[in-house]
């Protein structure tokens, strides 16, 4: 049978040739491609949510489930969008296969072009972060309740947590860094956060932790609470004199199962694990033993002579720990004329 419509050529299916089917696409489309982008962080609005991962790449899959071919053609592929932004027109270029018969025919490139129009809407994300919005608060804070090295640490490792936080959720995100003279309060735009900066540091330092929630208000319908995390850190410095159940001790410094102390009289180091460390129990003298370099000038069996590289003032230190001692310099803690090792027995 001849083609009824050119009369040339076979016809293949309805009376029509392969070249006279393919006149008959047609590719339904939207009249206008509408892209609302965040003006601040780049997200886009897709279907009804928003983008930050890939933004581009989630709208233009999102746009093409928008077109569609009246059968028995059947969209292939997509080659691509191409933007006018001077007249606000749109093209896309889409591959069309034929289905005939369990045959395929094509595929065909079509090419159309449409109206294009660009919004420009701040994000929720970027609304609360504006707006100071926050659902935990942590509250870092030292032993005497002053600003030290290692509560400026931990602040920042908690900033670049959530800073790893936000590139896979945008909800993670620092509202607000507050620097006073007894600690660092942190704002977190989500609470999840705050949970999992408490619990690793609870995990790897010496602190005592307290949360505590309020009612904010109301949010999605239900009663929306505020957390806070208040994590007492102890940063004392080594060589602090410290009482412990009125115990007076050296402070060595900490690991992640307790702190190690010395006792000045008997000498003898302890360690008080942290499941038993009570911070209310401990008294900080303000007293410091302070840090002294010496010059290993004899060795002698398990005794040191040693020079303050400083002064020159010499000194001898004895004991088991001193026996295999090779290096030729050691720092040593001196308190009340005495000279007290840093190592822990």
């Amino acid at each position: 049978m001849i083609c009824v419509k050119c009369g040339l050529k076979e016809a293949i299916s309805g009376g029509l040739c392969e070249e006279c089917i393919w006149e008959t696409v047609e590719l339904k489309k939207p009249s206008v491609v509408s892209k609302t982008v965040c003006p601040k962080c780049g997200s886009m609005m897709v279907g009804n949510y928003w983008a930050h991962r890939e933004p581009e790449d989630a709208w233009v899959k999102h746009l093409q489930k928008e077109f569609s071919v009246n059968e028995p053609f059947e969209i292939d592929s997509y080659s691509g969008l191409t933007f006018n932004n001077i007249e606000d027109r749109v093209t896309i270029s889409v591959f069309i296969k034929l289905l005939l018969d369990g045959k395929e025919y094509g595929p065909r490139e079509y090419t159309d072009e449409f109206d294009y129009r660009r919004n420009f809407i701040s994000c929720p994300t970027c609304n609360k972060v504006t707006g100071s919005y926050y659902e935990a608060k942590v509250q870092i804070r030292g032993f005497s309740e002053k600003m030290s090295p290692e509560l400026e640490v931990l602040a920042k490792n908690l900033v670049s947590m959530v800073e790893k936080h936000h590139e896979r959720d945008p909800n993670s995100f620092v509202s607000r860094v507050d620097n006073m003279k007894e600690g660092i309060d942190v704002y977190l735009g989500k609470k999840k956060d705050g949970d999992t900066f408490a619990h690793d540091t609870v995990a790897k330092s010496v602190c005592q932790l307290v949360v505590s929630n309020s009612l904010a208000g109301i949010k999605d319908g239900k009663q929306f609470f505020r957390f806070t995390y208040r994590i007492r850190v102890l940063d004392l410095r080594e060589g602090a004199i410290i009482y412990i159940d009125k115990e007076k001790y050296i402070y060595l410094g900490k690991t992640s199962s307790g702190v190690w102390v010395r006792s000045p009289g008997s000498r003898e180091d302890k360690l008080i694990r942290k499941g038993s460390l009570e911070f209310d129990r401990i008294k900080d003298t303000g007293e410091q033993a302070e840090l002294e370099k010496f010059l290993v000038i004899n060795r002698g069996g398990d005794e040191l002579t040693l020079m303050n590289e400083k002064n020159f003032e010499q000194v001898i230190v004895k004991g088991n720990r001193y026996k295999d001692y090779t290096e030729d310099t050691i720092e040593l803690l001196r308190y009340e004329d005495q000279f007290y090792d840093r190592k822990v027995a």
